[in-house]
């Protein structure tokens, strides 16, 4: 029942392919919706860098803002997790996904300032979203290492991305189970262990092997079953590293895939 799920991706990925192919970001996304996209998904730095365009793009396809993604530093002064909220809070959106670091990767600084945001997102009507990271030296690159964070805020919501697991080569069906119930969106990330295209990036895990991103559906992620489990979450397809010769036609089938399922 996916395709009565909202499907959207990343505003970002959409537009490295719409400036390969030299046409204008409402076309791309136009073509997009014809596949079935409803939604975009937009980091907080491009709302502030193409704030003209963004508006242009939804006035003129539908599409509607379904939440804000930005990496946040907590080693710094100032209150940019918050900025992050009112921005979603303006754009009408409802839910954040903050991936927070600092010097040092001390838990205990990631835990305070996710605190903070999970607390004032409650105060601005936001709920506020961690993933698991595909990052070798992050502390939540693994499925303990997330459970520590929702052990110590009871507000804070997972963004489930299947293709995230992979550093430990941790099972993504039993990470699912683990987080089903905390979960309010998913990114749906699909990996391969070959190049599709010879301009495709890898990205190094633990043991020393690779892996390359795919279109939702055409890799090795067991990205279906974990659909047939899922609710009625928000559904983006992520496919940074791709080839970005090939990156619309990849975000339209992984679009065409979703709504098979």
């Amino acid at each position: 029942m996916a395709n009565a799920k909202r499907i959207s991706a990343f505003y970002e990925n959409i537009r490295t392919g719409a400036t390969h192919d030299g046409i204008p970001m409402t076309e791309a996304v136009s073509a997009l919706c014809t596949a079935g996209l409803q939604g975009i998904y937009i980091s907080y730095a491009s709302t502030l860098q193409y704030a003209d365009e963004i508006a242009e793009v939804l006035a003129k396809t539908g599409v509607e803002i379904t939440g804000l993604h930005a990496w946040i530093s907590f080693s710094k002064e100032g209150k940019e997790a918050r900025d992050v909220i009112d921005r979603a809070a303006g754009l009408g959106t409802d839910h954040v996904l903050i991936v927070p670091v600092c010097d040092g990767n001390d838990i205990e600084t990631l835990i305070t300032g996710m605190q903070d945001a999970v607390s004032y997102g409650r105060e601005k009507g936001i709920r506020v979203y961690m993933e698991d990271l595909d990052d070798a030296e992050s502390p939540y690159n693994n499925a303990a290492g997330l459970q520590k964070f929702m052990d110590r805020i009871p507000g804070l919501m997972c963004c489930f991305d299947t293709g995230n697991w992979i550093m430990h080569g941790e099972d993504e069906v039993e990470a699912f189970r683990q987080f089903r119930d905390r979960t309010g969106a998913m990114h749906l990330k699909d990996r391969r262990l070959t190049k599709e295209n010879p301009d495709d990036a890898s990205i190094m895990i633990l043991d020393g092997t690779f892996r390359y991103p795919a279109p939702v559906g055409q890799g090795m992620i067991r990205i279906a079953e974990i659909l047939s489990m899922a609710g009625e979450w928000p559904l983006i397809v992520e496919m940074y590293d791709y080839s970005p010769s090939h990156m619309l036609d990849g975000i339209r089938k992984s679009v065409e895939w979703i709504r098979r399922q």
